[in-house]
């Protein structure tokens, strides 16, 4: 949950908070999401941000990243656009692709609510940092080729993904196992693996299955990436690779060189490349 200081001076004035909808019940777990909704006085259907929060699969909160990420939250919201932070059961709690179900039930979810909470999700960009980059950039991928597997109700529409913002995010698994060198795969406790269940390179199917790159398509929608060039915990050729597939299938997508960065460093947070996201989106709900 925001604290009420936070949406009182990182926030625009006006700003409505709702915060901890419940969007799912499973396994006796509560899944909940905020929305942060600008001042909205003509009452018009406002397009849709979705964040989904990073953390190696395994930790993190839809809090979490609002708060690091404050400058961007708030020129989203001045773009007049509703904000839409969620969350999904983590490594400890689920594996692939239950995490992926999580963030589509979501997603259905706001469709269903768009008259109460005043959405147009037929403008939706989804945005993510890391673990939720992948996600991000494997929602947008799949569901554009029928990605029946993750999505809990095929009969629920799902709005439309006019866009992704990745920032750092995984984009093939057994690429990104491949970097730790010599591995115990019964004992594997990469972030990776413990998403999936396994160890990628003991069930490559899962990891292929739970790749970005394997569901680009030429329907795939715009796609920003963010990645910093010292990424030692998601090299940079992960988004590389993204990227070439993206641009090979025809699909818009900029990859942008953060010099200098690490992965999940404080430069992502620069004016520079806020400008960047927000001229992205601007470009996709006008």
């Amino acid at each position: 949950m925001l604290d009420q200081e936070f949406i009182e001076t990182k926030l625009p004035a006006g700003t409505e908070y709702i915060s901890d909808v419940v969007f799912k019940e499973v396994d006796g777990l509560e899944l909940k999401l905020d929305l942060l909704l600008p001042k909205n006085e003509t009452k018009r259907q406002l397009p849709t941000a979705i964040w989904i929060h990073g953390g190696a699969w395994m930790r993190g909160n839809k809090a979490r990243d609002l708060h690091r990420f404050d400058q961007l939250t708030s020129r989203i919201l001045q773009e007049g656009m509703a904000f839409v932070s969620i969350e999904y059961r983590l490594s400890s709690q689920a594996s692939f692709p239950e995490p992926v179900l999580d963030c589509t039930d979501a997603i259905a979810f706001l469709n269903r609510n768009r008259e109460k909470f005043g959405l147009d999700t037929d403008r939706t960009v989804i945005l993510g940092t890391s673990a939720g980059g992948h996600l991000a950039s494997l929602i947008g991928t799949s569901l554009t080729v029928g990605g029946k597997d993750f999505v809990t109700d095929a009969s629920r529409p799902m709005g439309t993904i006019l866009g992704v913002v990745d920032f750092y995010g995984p984009t093939d698994l057994i690429m990104l196992q491949s970097k730790r060198g010599e591995i115990d795969f019964e004992n594997d406790a990469s972030p990776e693996a413990r998403f999936l269940g396994h160890s990628p390179l003991k069930r490559p199917d899962l990891a292929r299955a739970a790749s970005p790159v394997n569901y680009v398509s030429k329907d795939s929608p715009p796609f920003l990436i963010f990645h910093g060039d010292l990424d030692s915990r998601v090299p940079m050729m992960q988004s590389i690779y993204l990227n070439s597939m993206l641009e090979v299938n025809g699909v818009e997508s900029r990859l942008v060189q953060v010099d200098g960065a690490r992965h999940g460093d404080e430069k992502f947070d620069e004016t520079v490349y806020n400008d960047m996201a927000i001229e992205f989106i601007r470009s996709l709900i006008h």
